[in-house]
This record gives structure tokens, C-alpha cells and sequence, in this order.
């Protein structure tokens, strides 16, 4: 009876060292990790940034793994609160309206109203006015966007309103300037357009610029559009994060984080791939997109244990999860001996026959 299993086993033993092996070469499961939010967390925390912190931690808190510690939702709890006390709210308010930017929602808030009432663009101009009496350095973006907003002013209140989303994002842009997420590119290309826009008295130089702004504004809100401007390398990149955003809404930016800017390039190279899917992908970083990318959805989310609504029995559910961890916890070394071993055992085993079948001939001389 163990002579007719033997070689039974070995076989299935050496299939499946080859199975694994030949998934590990298309994609390695082990190198995933999930990202932990805890650290990080603090770390804002620490500086102060509640908004940031609450962002980031929110991403994640969903996950089982992140949700079955109770050290997270309290944190995340504790974060509420103190955005949610009045003392807090009221410093908040007082910044946005004095000093024209602020992290906090509320100071966004009073930030962004005293703009639109041109009240922030007449201050603005008088700050950069004395710095120029002063010798000291002007900024030329503040000064290009307050013109503009002022322009925009007059525009929206003579057109009924028709030009409130471009005096929108002028505030959007001049905000993001202040807290330091405009970039470059987008710095020059708007003293240029102020320039034409102060000549010829007209916004509508401006409007192929402007249009993505607001749309990611009024999908996303503003800390997330500043966020992502940043990140920007040109127009054409900017309109294609409208589209982006369609698909991972108020979720964008920590996508884009975590997974080191690469997060919208593969959900363009994968658009059948489920947003939830590629979302839980990102909780192991950029890692995690490369091995849904490679695998594809159904056999990635199979391994990474998530949706396991997948699986149809019982049957191949508790099968898949035993290779899984065979191919997450078997060396390639162990691997590599199974197949060795196995070849030298069958050799052996063919060796008299194949001898025998080479003698034939002979033996008939």
C-alpha cells in the first residue's frame, strides 16, 4: 500500500512546490505589509495637525485590522473631540479671518469669507504693499491673485453671480499660496494670466485653468484639493485628477500618500478593478497595488484574505486557505529541495526500467 501512495504524494508534494514557486515569481504575497496608522497619527497629533491626523487615521479604521484595536477608535475619538471644543473652534475662527489661512474648517471658513467679500484681497495687497515700501520681498502670486480676486468681485456681482466659481478658486489658489501647496507651475502660469486678465479686463483667459480647481473643490472640499494640487506637475495632470477623484472621492489624497504618488496611475492600468479593492490594496502601500495589478483582483483579494465572498464552498475556501499559507510561510528554499529531491526519487524509480528497455535489443542479439 505505501509503494502506491508514494509516489502519489511526491507527485502532489512537487506540483504544488511548483505552483507556488510559479505564483511567488508572478507576485510574492509575503513581501505585503499593512501600513499601520498608529505612529504616524501621533505623530500629527503631536504637531497639532488634528485635521491631518483625523484624515489619515479615518482611512484606515474601516479595516478589521486596524478597527479590532480599540487604542485606534479612541484616538480617533479623542481627535473629534478636540476639533469639536468651542474654545478650540473660536481660535480657530479668529485666525482664518486675521491671518487669511488656517487648517481648521471653521477657519478655512472665515479665511475664505473675508476674500470673497474682498475684504482679504484689499489686505492682502496692503501686505504686500509694505513690504515693497519696506524693501522686504513681494509675493508676486498674492499679488497677481488678489488683483484677480478683486476683478472677480466686481465680474460675479455685475454677472448676478454667473462668476462665483471663478472667484471660488481664485480664494482656493490664493489660500493655497499661504499655506504653502501651490506648485510651481501653476505660480507662474498665474502671474501670467493676471497680467492678461488686468489688460484686458476679463476673466476668460483664465477659465480653462480655473474649471478643475472648483470641480475638485466641490467634490472633495478644500483641504483635499490643496492637498492634491500640490502634487501636480502640469495642466494636464491636474484635469486628469477630476476624474480620479470621481472614483476615490475625500479618500484621494491619503491614496495618493500612502501609496507614493503611484496610486492613479494604477487604477488607470486597471479600470475594471473594484474601487473598494483597490482601496484595501492601498493599506499595504504602493506594494499592494503592484500585487493587484500582477495577480489580478479575484486571485489578490483571495490571498490577501479580503472579500471572501469570493470563495463559492467550503470546500475551496478552506483548500485556498491552505495554500495561502503555504505561500506565505513555506521558505523557496524548502521549495527548491521538494522538487530536487522529488526528481532524484523519480529517476531512481525509472532508472531500472528504462535500463531494462535499453537491454532489450541486446539481449535478443
Amino acid at each position: 500500500m505505501l509503494r502506491i501512495f508514494t509516489p502519489i504524494f511526491t507527485i502532489l508534494l512537487m506540483t504544488a512546490s511548483l505552483l507556488i514557486l510559479k505564483e511567488r515569481k508572478t507576485f510574492d504575497v509575503r513581501t505585503l505589509v499593512h501600513i499601520d496608522p498608529l505612529p504616524y497619527t501621533k505623530e500629527l497629533i503631536s504637531k497639532e495637525k488634528y485635521v491631518e491626523a483625523e484624515e489619515y487615521l479615518s482611512y484606515f479604521i474601516s479595516y478589521d485590522y486596524v478597527k479590532k484595536n480599540p487604542i485606534n477608535q479612541k484616538l480617533l475619538d479623542d481627535i473629534k473631540s478636540k476639533r469639536e471644543d468651542y474654545g478650540y473652534k473660536a481660535k480657530k475662527f479668529l485666525e482664518g479671518l486675521t491671518q487669511g489661512k488656517s487648517d481648521e474648517d471653521i477657519g478655512k471658513a472665515s479665511a475664505f469669507a473675508s476674500d470673497f467679500l474682498v475684504i482679504g484681497d484689499i489686505r492682502d495687497l496692503s501686505i504686500e504693499g509694505k513690504h515693497y515700501i519696506d524693501n522686504k520681498e513681494v509675493d508676486n502670486v498674492i499679488v497677481a491673485l488678489s488683483s484677480l480676486g478683486i476683478l472677480a468681485t466686481a465680474s460675479t456681482f455685475y454677472t448676478l453671480g454667473a462668476t462665483a466659481p471663478v472667484k471660488t478658486s481664485i480664494s482656493i489658489l490664493k489660500y493655497g499660496k499661504k499655506v504653502n501647496k501651490l506648485p510651481s507651475w501653476l505660480s507662474h502660469q498665474l502671474i501670467t494670466q493676471a497680467q492678461i486678465s488686468n489688460k484686458t479686463k476679463s476673466l476668460d483667459n483664465l477659465k480653462d485653468l480655473l474649471q478643475p480647481i472648483y470641480k475638485l473643490y466641490d467634490k472633495i472640499g478644500l483641504n483635499q484639493t490643496l492637498n492634491l494640487l500640490k502634487n501636480t506637475k502640469n495642466l494636464k495632470e491636474l484635469k486628469s485628477f477630476v476624474t480620479l477623484t470621481s472614483h476615490f472621492g475625500k479618500k484621494s489624497n491619503i491614496l495618493l500618500k500612502i501609496t507614493k504618488g503611484k496610486a492613479f496611475e494604477y487604477a488607470k492600468s486597471m479600470p475594471n478593478v473594484k474601487n473598494k479593492n483597490i482601496l484595501y490594496a492601498s493599506t499595504y502601500g504602493e506594494n499592494g497595488l503592484k500585487g493587484l495589478k500582477k495577480m489580478g483582483e479575484a486571485k489578490f483579494m483571495k490571498r490577501v484574505g479580503f472579500g471572501s465572498n469570493l470563495t463559492k464552498t467550503t470546500y475551496k475556501g478552506n483548500l485556498n486557505s491552505f495554500f495561502n499559507y503555504l505561500l506565505k510561510n513555506i521558505p523557496s528554499s524548502l521549495l527548491y529541495t521538494i522538487i530536487i529531491l522529488s526528481f532524484l526519487y523519480f529517476t531512481q524509480k525509472l532508472y531500472i526500467p528504462i535500463k531494462r528497455l535499453f537491454n532489450i535489443p541486446l539481449l535478443a542479439k
